[in-house]
């Protein structure tokens, strides 16, 4: 692993724990549901009619209050699986949609309707950390890098104050895509 490699697992073990002690903290419940009001008022997110987002897991925010506000208001929701070399697909998601647990521990939909990247108007990023300047820090598997190349529609990340640096305290790759809009 090259020390470059290092220094980002050992950022991300880092920044998996100090959100995971930022969510569970019942005192910031008042600034994560306004990162979701900053959201539903974003105009790009607000006039989108397809929305691209992930199932969050544990250590992640919660993404089912903005899947079910997207839901109530008439949007389409989309929502990825994992492929092989490391690409991803998003699938619209149904009331029938069968979600399935990965080997890695995320949910995923089984079959349903693919969408094509130019489909989606909005995608929702996650990640670990984010810079002022639109870097981020995933969670390693570089599956966002690879679909926000040439990705048309706006990406949208919402990040919680322990996620956020001024600057990059990360190496930045050639590969690493900027997201368009941080939400924080």
């Amino acid at each position: 692993m090259s020390k470059n490699n290092q220094l980002k697992s050992v950022l991300r073990d880092q920044q998996i724990a100090r959100l995971n002690k930022f969510l569970q903290d019942p005192q910031q419940k008042p600034q994560i549901h306004r990162l979701y009001q900053q959201l539903f008022a974003d105009r790009h997110f607000a006039n989108s009619n397809t929305l691209g987002i992930t199932l969050s897991m544990d250590d992640e925010l919660d993404t089912q209050p903005i899947i079910q506000w997207a839901l109530a208001h008439d949007k389409q929701v989309a929502v990825p699986r994992t492929l092989p070399h490391r690409q991803m697909a998003f699938v619209l998601l149904e009331p029938d949609t069968i979600l399935s647990q990965t080997k890695f521990g995320t949910i995923e939909p089984v079959g349903g309707q693919v969408l094509a990247k130019n489909q989606l108007d909005v995608l929702l990023v996650p990640g670990l950390a984010f810079s002022k300047n639109h870097f981020r820090v995933g969670f390693g598997g570089g599956f966002y890098d690879r679909f926000l190349k040439g990705f048309t529609g706006t990406s949208i990340a919402l990040v919680t104050p322990v996620q956020l640096f001024d600057e990059p305290v990360w190496d930045v790759e050639d590969f690493d895509v900027k997201v368009d809009k941080l939400i924080y």
